[in-house]
């Protein structure tokens, strides 16, 4: 059964957000899967230094439509396991042209692309959820000078590959 939270703070997502979901959810996540749900930094760096491990993109599928990029893919670590799946939808036209490009090439994640092309974000999580016994996951939207440039949906699974995601 899937149970989502919707953050209704403009002050952002804070740990009673996550007690909230853990409410209705009847679910006592661990530390690990608290941190993904709250954290505001970049997905791709978390999930290396969680899992111990190199970490890369894999784009799934990616296209292009009146000026919107729908993209979807995976992290996946050094031994090929999937860490996460992400769904975005990048709004081009609000995006700076070498970062732009970098993303139609579909080789870098959009956190690593915004690192290293220095561009100041905020980023709102807006949704928190968890599917029983399959996954956690959430929902947010990046800004750039005020504007929602992306908005992303991750999804964490328990299992990878048949191991649990329990950290060691």
């Amino acid at each position: 059964m899937r149970r989502t939270y919707r953050v209704k703070s403009n002050h952002g997502l804070t740990i009673n957000d996550v007690i909230k979901l853990e409410i209705i959810s009847k679910k006592k996540f661990d530390l690990a899967q608290s941190v993904l749900l709250i954290d505001l930094g970049n997905t791709q760096i978390l999930l290396e230094v969680m899992h111990r491990t190199a970490a890369k993109i894999r784009v799934i599928e990616q296209s292009e439509q009146k000026n919107i990029i729908a993209r979807k893919s995976s992290i996946i670590s050094s031994t090929n396991h999937i860490l996460a799946f992400a769904e975005s939808r990048i709004y081009s036209k609000r995006i700076p042209s070498p970062m732009l490009s970098e993303i139609r090439e579909c080789k870098k994640g959009i956190g690593k692309l915004i690192l290293y092309h220095k561009l100041e974000i905020f980023k709102k999580i807006t949704e928190i959820g968890y599917t029983e016994g399959v996954h956690i996951f959430k929902k947010y939207s990046l800004y750039h000078n005020g504007n929602v440039i992306c908005r992303i949906n991750e999804i964490f699974p328990f299992k990878i590959n048949n191991e649990t995601t329990k950290l060691r």
